[in-house]
């Protein structure tokens, strides 16, 4: 639970330098393909935390794990990011990252809840 706090400490600078970001065209639709590419490695990185250690280095799975736990202070800081967006392509780009994250965070979420459905 201290770690989505500090994350989302870490988004009140975030969402300055974004409202700063969001005004020059060339280095937003750059931020923008950051965060896709952000937006692509939770599939991975979920994949991997569930893999487990028996066939990931032990460094490589506590990595994931965390940017999996830090998923829900990512979709929060992308939405903001959303939000600021003033160009067509960037808008675009974003928008993908919010469907790549948010479909990443709500598979498992989903997965868990039909187990639990079934288990009764």
């Amino acid at each position: 639970m201290l770690h989505l706090f500090i994350g989302f400490l870490f988004l009140i600078p975030t969402v300055f330098l974004i409202g700063i970001m969001a005004k020059f065209e060339g280095m937003y639709t750059a931020y923008s393909k950051f965060l896709f590419g952000l937006s692509l490695s939770a599939p991975v990185c979920m994949g991997v935390a569930f893999l487990g250690e028996k066939y990931v280095a032990q460094s490589l799975s506590w990595i994931c794990f965390f940017r999996v736990l830090e998923s829900p202070v990512i979709l929060a800081g992308m939405a903001v990011s959303r939000i600021a967006a003033r160009f067509a392509r960037a808008k675009r780009l974003i928008s993908y990252a919010l469907l790549v994250e948010g479909l990443a965070l709500a598979v498992p979420v989903a997965a868990f809840a039909v187990a639990l459905v079934i288990r009764r």
